[in-house]
């Protein structure tokens, strides 16, 4: 019975192999597919900002023009100087809208790129378990030793355990 006890519990490694294999692949993609999302997002706003940015040159320009007009007209002109200073204030407020959104979208690509590391980082945590685990079964270490130094379930270690013996042979 113990003879047969083996191959089943091997061909069991196996498909969890097969099936940890597969999960991961499935998490791999869809990982993949957000950074993808998210790039294409990232480049979206890059190009808002630029054109953002291009306006706000284009205001500045325009608001120095006014600025210049207003000094060449204060001679005489009250009533212009009145009109100039109501579209420098126009364009004083446009100006900060501006800036407002483009810090507002620099802080919001800030937190997509946060959140693309944190999410590799957390994948790569998750692997750093299983392979820890891998290298105290080459070093001799129990069962218990693994699943305490590791915080894996009992089932994990002992498909761990078969694959290494396995490999071994």
């Amino acid at each position: 019975m113990s003879l047969l006890a083996v191959p089943i519990l091997a061909l069991l490694a196996f498909f969890l192999v097969i099936i940890n294999s597969f999960v991961f692949y499935i998490l791999f993609f869809r990982l993949q597919n957000k950074i993808r999302d998210l790039t294409k997002k990232v480049n979206a706003t890059e190009l808002f900002i630029s054109e953002l940015q291009l306006d706000s040159d284009i205001l500045r320009n325009s608001f120095a023009d006014v600025v210049q007009e207003n000094e060449q007209s204060r001679a005489g002109k009250l009533d212009n100087s009145k009109k100039l200073a109501q579209s420098i204030q126009t364009l004083q407020r446009h100006f900060n809208n501006h800036e407002e959104i483009i810090n507002q979208l620099r802080e919001t690509q800030l937190q997509d790129i946060q959140g693309k590391d944190s999410q590799n980082q957390d994948n790569q945590g998750h692997n750093q378990f299983y392979n820890r685990a891998f290298n105290l079964a080459g070093k001799g270490a129990s069962i218990d030793e693994i699943m305490s130094e590791c915080d894996l379930p009992l089932a994990e270690v002992e498909m761990l355990m078969s694959v290494y013996h396995q490999r071994r042979q």
